[in-house]
């Protein structure tokens, strides 16, 4: 098992999730995480137009949407935008 800090900076694609830490089996990757994170708290999970936008950082540096998380940390979800988070 796995803690990970979630940050969602980009609320507009990810509408009602909020900032916390959970706990997740070690291999998941982020798209699945995100995914889990929505169920688990009954909200919508995002589209793929939404996925599409996403610029996940993991540990302050970037991942990518199948990146799998092997290790604790830090994980924020930005929006794609010119400039970076």
């Amino acid at each position: 098992m796995i803690n990970i800090m979630l940050k969602f900076v980009a609320q507009e694609l990810t509408p009602g999730f909020t900032n916390g830490e959970i706990t997740i089996e070690s291999g998941m990757a982020i798209r699945e995480l995100i995914s889990y994170y929505a169920d688990k708290n009954s909200l919508s999970v995002p589209s793929e137009n939404q996925y599409k936008l996403m610029y996940p950082l993991f540990n302050g540096k970037p991942a990518g949407l199948d990146s799998v998380l092997e290790k604790d940390g830090t994980l924020h979800i930005c929006r794609v935008s010119i400039g970076g988070c």
